[in-house]
């Protein structure tokens, strides 16, 4: 389930509002561990019950993200640690809300998916040599075409090939990389080459067997893995159509239904 549209009349509702709710329980990496409703907060501490005893197990202490969907609620973002877990309920700790920075990254799947980037500047300086290439090339055609006329010839296409070859056009520099995790507003992506921040960027993907190409603005500078000559790139997107966003629901809605099924036969 994706986050839902916040109610600007119930943004500081408080947890036991949310009791009965569905909610998500996630690793700090966006990795799904489990999903139940929330029966109670008491001591600042969420009680999270499975009626199917389904819940994926757990260890102590470990740090883990929640959000509760309410039905006319807005979603509520949390942080704390395990205090409990077993396949029928989970006890979590330490509850703090999110920072609008953790919010913006906390709830996005954890994907491994191969695309293709290319800057969107790059794009626009190919475009325009490529237009000048082309309108050159049309000057050059018609000048051998009103000569040929003069003469009282008319030029075959192998002949008009051999005197004015058609122009090479440029391809945009792409760079290979790989989507680690993706939402509805943005996604991480690793790749070898450097990009600064507030680049604009091209992403190029399959969702659903479909291409997606997503117009991304970077807003973390790029990280360097550790041990590797890879770094890793926050993005957010920009200019999403509407049958952009559509084929990205669908993919994330049907992604995140695997990782539920998967998530409750840990």
């Amino acid at each position: 389930m994706l986050p839902q549209r916040r109610n600007p009349n119930r943004m500081n509702a408080p947890l036991s509002s949310y009791v009965n709710c569905p909610c998500e329980i996630k690793s700090e990496k966006n990795v799904l561990l489990a999903t139940g409703l929330l029966a109670g907060f008491y001591n600042n501490e969420l009680v999270i019950r499975d009626q199917r005893c389904t819940l994926a197990l757990a260890h102590y202490n470990r740090p883990v993200k929640v959000y509760l969907h309410g039905a006319d609620l807005s979603g509520c973002e949390l942080m704390g640690k395990v205090y409990i877990s077993t396949n029928s309920f989970m006890r979590i700790k330490d509850i703090q809300m999110l920072t609008g920075r953790e919010r913006r990254n906390c709830f996005r799947l954890a994907v491994d998916l191969e695309g293709i980037v290319c800057r969107a500047s790059e794009i626009c300086r190919a475009q325009s040599i490529n237009r000048l290439r082309e309108m050159n090339y049309s000057k050059e055609v018609e000048k051998i075409h009103l000569a040929a006329a003069a003469a009282g010839r008319e030029l075959t296409k192998e002949e008009l090939e051999q005197r004015v070859p058609k122009p090479k056009l440029r391809t945009p520099l792409s760079y290979p990389a790989k989507i680690a995790d993706l939402g509805a507003g943005g996604l991480k992506l690793i790749s070898k080459e450097s990009f600064r921040r507030h680049e604009r960027l091209i992403v190029r993907l399959e969702l659903l067997n479909k291409s997606a190409e997503l117009s991304c603005l970077t807003v973390r500078e790029s990280a360097k893995c550790k041990d590797s000559p890879f770094k890793i790139v926050g993005c957010k997107f920009e200019d999403v159509t509407s049958r952009q966003n559509n084929l990205l629901c669908s993919y994330l809605l049907q992604e995140q239904g695997r990782q539920i099924r998967k998530s409750k036969r840990v």
